[in-house]
């Protein structure tokens, strides 16, 4: 089927990432491709109208071109996102949740307990968020 779309460029400011807050926030930039007409749209059983697709089309392809170029813009400046190898902090509240999750424990011997078992301290941890 023959597409006429759009070229958009948009840009887009970062100022968190991966639930922590960005030492220097930063601009990137991101290009998208947009519907201009309903032909481009159409669908058999379309529940939404002609503008509407376009509409919903328009900014689903806005959001993943924007977290492809936010996710890219990131690895250049070496942001990685936080998992259980990477981020001591995050293990150490991972653990504090499942503790919880169990029941057994409350609050306080939770948190000891999983500073124990990780060797971590709770007040070494910055709170970036």
């Amino acid at each position: 089927m023959f597409r006429i779309m759009k070229k958009i460029t948009k840009t887009a400011e970062a100022t968190k990432a991966y639930g922590k807050k960005l030492a220097e926030p930063f601009k990137y930039e991101f290009t998208f491709e947009a519907y201009e007409n309903g032909e481009e749209l159409i669908r058999n059983n379309a529940q939404l109208s002609i503008p509407e697709q376009v509409k919903a089309r328009n900014a689903q392809e806005l959001a993943k071109q924007r977290q492809a170029a936010l996710v890219a813009s990131l690895d250049a400046r070496g942001i990685v996102k936080p998992t259980q190898e990477n981020d001591p902090k995050l293990r150490l509240t991972n653990l504090f949740d499942t503790l919880m999750s169990s029941k057994l424990y409350s609050q306080e011997q939770a948190r000891e307990m999983a500073a124990t078992m990780l060797k971590l301290d709770w007040n070494d941890m910055d709170d970036d968020e």
